[in-house]
């Protein structure tokens, strides 16, 4: 009787395994020195001039990080609006109004670059609607009843639109030195 040859299932299993981790470790570097060079040259076109290499950074990339940062501020789908405050003698009443700015009302140039920095533009803060206001955000809304002192809603958007950009402006500040990021809104009516 002739010997049989069989494989040990166990080793052939390891053997697979390091195989495929193998090949990944391969495909990983090949890919990793093709985008180093695509990088590295990406890096070569860039403009020396601060100011010219900001505005690059406004074309290609900055309008689409900042419009996108402030999509993901918005208070629900359905309503894509950055809540400033609530006013009204009862919190969430149907005579409430509802202060902020609609974020489906952006033109599509919300953002400049002055120097080097770069200019976000908000709408002013205005009555968004006059009712309640639902789901767990809510809570996080200030309210005032209407004997309170008047409320600077556009510096309540301001400061939440900067909260939400604060790392994209310090890397800002890494990428081009001396650039910055600032956030305005138009001169609108004041609460109160």
């Amino acid at each position: 009787m002739a010997p049989t040859w069989r494989v040990n299932g166990l080793a052939f299993v390891i053997g697979l395994v390091v195989l495929g981790l193998g090949a990944g470790v391969l495909l990983y570097r090949w890919r990793a020195s093709q985008v180093a060079t695509m990088i590295e040259r990406d890096l070569s076109t860039l403009p020396q001039d601060p100011e010219a290499r900001l505005q690059r950074w406004l074309d290609d990339y900055g309008r689409v990080i900042l419009r996108q940062a402030l999509v993901q501020l918005r208070y629900e789908a359905e309503k894509p609006w950055i809540l400033s405050h609530t006013r009204a003698a009862v919190r969430n009443s149907s005579a409430q109004e509802v202060w902020g700015i609609d974020l489906g009302e952006l033109p599509e140039g919300l953002a400049r670059r002055e120097g080097l920095a770069i200019v976000l533009e908000l709408p002013a803060a205005h009555v968004l609607m006059t009712g309640a206001i639902g789901g767990d955000k809510a809570l996080n809304v200030p309210h005032f009843e209407p004997a309170a002192p008047p409320f600077d809603a556009d510096a309540r958007v301001r400061s939440i639109v900067e909260w939400s950009l604060a790392k994209v402006g310090r890397s800002l500040g890494r990428d081009v030195p001396g650039a910055s990021l600032r956030v305005e809104t138009l001169s609108g009516v004041r609460d109160g």
